[in-house]
């Protein structure tokens, strides 16, 4: 590898982003860059290092270059240059070590430029110790002296707030229970609301009201919720078509969240919490900071990294939003079982949802086969839905075999599981369900393999199922489906519906052996 020059690396750091498109060179411009800053104190050269300071290998380098003293460091952030102040203040960050904690001390005592101070700050954070901790705990944002500092002071308060947080160690909290009845929204697959409300129901559950890929529900006690399995999440509503501003959205959420966490919860504040924004046409970073900047302190942290609770912010088009809130303390182990997955996958609340949706047609007792199993979830959501006769798993992957069979013996399924081409699988005895996920066509397999495999399957149907047997598929080819269907007398399709899975509109069909 040929090493490039002091000048060379000078002239593409004078380049518009020089340093983030020299990065592409590290090695080459590492020790040139080195030296401008070292040597001259090139600003561009220190945001270099800064960049190459995020990878462990160069971080030691630096350290090593910067020796005991840390000279060069120390020199940068009391030189006349703001700019290279400003980046000196990130290498340090980058770099995290407490030996340049009197230095930055020193250095945001002196700084007269409010643009540099953020990254002073969160060098302190980032340093950690007790003098840092002291000098963090200390500092006061002095308040913007006209409208053009207003900006930076905003960015200053900031940094000083993350980087006091980097202090906090979040305790865990045991959820003990929800102290009275709340209003819930449970999330369901699109036009597979019908499952959940038929789970409800078993448990003496009348849905508040029922929404596309939603049942509302009042409750206090969530253990027949949980009981439930058609459902993907529970979510505490805050507000609806709530304007869409920073100040107000934090006042909703901070008054139902200071309520609730200390009420549902054992141990002590503070919680942790991480904001989601959905929805198009908005700067969605700037107004997660903004609602965050609102509602911290106290009893609620933003902590991305470490959080127990979700404030979701659901944008709407005519301005407003939907709030809500997800707890992550409460227990919910109804899909433990899934210690593995493939990326076609059916998330197993679809399977659940899909499999209610057919209750009427599926019977105790029955014999199951699955001859596009998978990783088996689909198999075991039958196997929870009423007793079988057996559960059978077919599919032409080693690898979905094994995590099928691991899966299995997580969830105590008595499922079997057999590697084969699913044409070539010869029923010794005649099943009384098939269930299947087909394959989409777009994570797996193509159309036109599609076309072949879907007709060969449905001929392939009478041989594996009892007359007047039933065939449960999901899949995102229906239009093929259907129209080879049409073609085959000796099938009849019983029911059919559309639902949504990853921005998909898969459909669900039953169909019968006979007519």
């Amino acid at each position: 590898m040929r090493e490039l020059t002091k000048e060379q690396v000078r002239q593409r750091l004078a380049a518009p982003n020089g340093s983030e498109l020299l990065f592409g060179e590290a090695e080459a411009a590492f020790g040139a860059a080195w030296a401008l800053f070292a040597e001259e104190g090139n600003a561009a050269a220190c945001a270099f290092l800064c960049r190459c300071a995020k990878r462990q290998a160069y971080a030691a380098r630096i350290g090593a270059l910067l020796g005991e003293d840390r000279t060069a460091l120390h020199a940068a952030l009391r030189s006349d240059a703001p700019k290279l102040r400003k980046n000196a203040a990130r290498l340090a960050g980058a770099l995290a070590d407490a030996r340049d904690v009197p230095a930055l001390v020193s250095a945001l005592a002196a700084e007269g430029q409010r643009f540099v101070r953020p990254s002073l700050l969160l060098a302190l954070g980032a340093c950690g110790g007790e003098e840092a901790k002291a000098a963090l705990d200390a500092y006061t944002v002095a308040p913007p002296v006209d409208a053009g500092e207003e900006r930076h002071a905003r960015e200053e308060a900031e940094a000083l707030a993350s980087a006091r947080k980097s202090f906090l160690h979040l305790s865990k909290h045991a959820f003990s229970g929800l102290p009275k009845a709340y209003a819930l929204e449970l999330r369901t697959p699109d036009k597979l609301e019908g499952s959940l409300v038929y789970e409800l129901a078993q448990h003496g559950i009348a849905p508040a009201a029922t929404e596309p890929g939603a049942v509302s529900v009042t409750a206090q006690d969530l253990a027949p919720l949980l009981a439930c399995r058609s459902f993907f999440e529970l979510l505490f509503p805050v507000a609806r078509k709530a304007s869409a501003v920073p100040e107000l959205i934090a006042r909703h959420a901070g008054a139902f969240l200071r309520e609730l966490l200390p009420a549902a919860h054992a141990g002590e504040p503070p919680f942790g919490y991480r904001i989601e924004v959905r929805g198009e046409d908005a700067d969605r970073a700037a107004l997660a900071k903004a609602v965050a900047a609102k509602l911290d302190g106290g009893l609620l942290v933003n902590a991305p990294g470490n959080y127990e609770a979700e404030l979701r912010i659901v944008l709407r088009r005519n301005g407003s939003a939907d709030v809500f809130v997800k707890l992550y303390t409460i227990p919910d182990d109804r899909f433990a079982y899934r210690v593995g997955a493939l990326p076609a996958s059916i998330h197993p609340a679809t399977a659940a949802a899909v499999l209610r949706y057919a209750r009427a047609y599926l019977r105790e007792g029955a014999r199951v086969l699955d001859p596009c199993c998978g990783s088996g979830t689909l198999l075991i959501e039958r196997g929870k839905l009423t007793e079988t006769g057996s559960l059978t798993g077919v599919d032409i992957a080693h690898k979905a075999i094994d995590i099928a069979r691991e899966n299995a013996a997580a969830a105590d399924s008595s499922a079997k599981f057999i590697c084969n081409d699913c044409l070539r699988f010869e029923a010794k005895r005649k099943y009384d369900e098939v269930i299947a996920n087909l394959p989409f066509g777009n994570r797996v397999g193509t159309h036109k393999n599609n076309e072949r495999l879907y007709a060969a399957m449905l001929d392939k149907l009478p041989e594996w199922l009892m007359p007047g047997g039933v065939a449960l598929l999901y899949t995102m080819e229906f239009t093929l489906l259907k129209k080879l269907v049409r073609e085959r007398p000796g099938l009849t399709l019983i029911t059919e519906t559309r639902t949504e899975a990853g921005g998909l509109l898969p459909g669900v069909f039953l169909l019968r052996i006979g007519r």
